[in-house]
């Protein structure tokens, strides 16, 4: 059961980082390849503000900023507040004048600085060497066990996908989502009925970031440490795969994908160092599955498992349910 539960935490957190790609990539129709630095902002976050003062000694040189000792609810807070602001920033400079693949490019490019800054600058976050040292949150009241702890935490980061879930449904059927398509669909139409294309994806941007910090900060009290060989660009590839394969702009398929992407192809990896004399092949083998993965639903089935169930869909099949009723009163008054 330790195993499933390990696997259903994780899985947990990966579904909560596929729905902040999905606001970008899903809800706008950009590609955001920084997305893992957000991840890795609330991360580094969450431990920077849980954390207290460091104290570097010749044995732990570890060393990073703030450690204001925060709980563990607080410093959730203030690490989605992290991401979200450092997207806000970002975006602020690369969807000014810039599409396509220009937005893919400067995001690659932040989030390429942002590794080397926090990699080489040991005073920030500790450098190569991380975070560690992080106690088991909420642990110090409930007091539970190590198995008992493992389905505390796994519950937890469930109902945390359930609320992401419901808050991201509830913003995808208002205005504002309904705005945001209408930016994916033809920008030129929605800038002629008065919207604010440049304010729609920044805040779009900012809100995937956020979701993605808060990700990140569940990851990060999960693992209690965290440094820079934990993210990359490669991670945004595989989270992309998983909208891709269960369906863009659709949560419950983003979240069905993810599982499909992160969670079950990379455990079935683990079989393949049984069936060849390879022993490292299992990571390799996830990368080349995930990346296969958009291939394939590319070619046979680009709306993903799960596609988006658009306005315009549901009127055209309420007026074939509707037309053979029209047709029978047409008949009746015929005779």
């Amino acid at each position: 059961m330790a195993y499933f539960v390990t696997v259903g935490t994780i899985g947990a957190i990966t579904a909560i980082l596929c729905l902040g790609v999905n606001i970008s990539w899903g809800w706008v129709g950009q590609i955001d390849l920084a997305y893992y630095g957000y991840v890795a902002i609330g991360a580094y976050g969450a431990m920077v503000l849980e954390l207290p003062k460091a104290h570097p000694t010749a044995a732990t040189p570890s060393s990073y900023v703030l450690g204001l000792h925060w709980p563990f609810i607080p410093s959730l807070v203030g690490a989605t507040a992290f991401g979200g602001a450092a997207a806000l920033i970002v975006g602020a400079i690369a969807l000014r004048r810039l599409r396509g693949d220009y937005i893919a490019i400067i995001t690659a490019c932040f989030a390429l600085m942002l590794t080397s800054v926090l990699s080489q600058d040991d005073k920030l976050v500790g450098g190569y060497i991380g975070i560690y040292g992080l106690k088991e949150p909420l642990n110090s009241v409930l007091k539970l066990g190590p198995t008992g702890y493992s389905y505390f935490y796994l519950g937890l980061c469930l109902f945390a996908l359930l609320l992401v879930y419901l808050v991201l449904e509830r913003i995808y059927r208002s205005p504002f989502g309904r705005s945001l398509r209408a930016v994916r669909e033809n920008e030129l139409a929605a800038a002629a009925f008065g919207r604010n294309l440049y304010s729609l994806r920044l805040r779009a941007y900012a809100l995937g970031g956020a979701v993605g910090a808060f990700g990140g900060a569940l990851f990060a009290n999960y693992l209690l440490a965290w440094n820079p060989y934990a993210w990359s660009i490669l991670e945004v590839v595989l989270l992309i795969a998983g909208v891709m394969v269960g369906g863009r702009a659709n949560s419950r398929g983003v979240i069905m994908g993810s599982v499909i992407v992160l969670s079950i192809l990379p455990e079935v990896t683990r079989l393949f160092p049984l069936l060849t004399s390879n022993s490292t092949i299992g990571p390799s083998a996830a990368s080349i599955l995930g990346a296969g993965s958009i291939i394939i639903m590319l070619r046979f089935r680009p709306g993903g498992i799960l596609k988006e169930r658009r306005a315009i869909d549901r009127t055209e099949k309420a007026s074939l349910h509707q037309a053979p009723m029209t047709l029978t009163v047409a008949e009746s008054s015929d005779g």
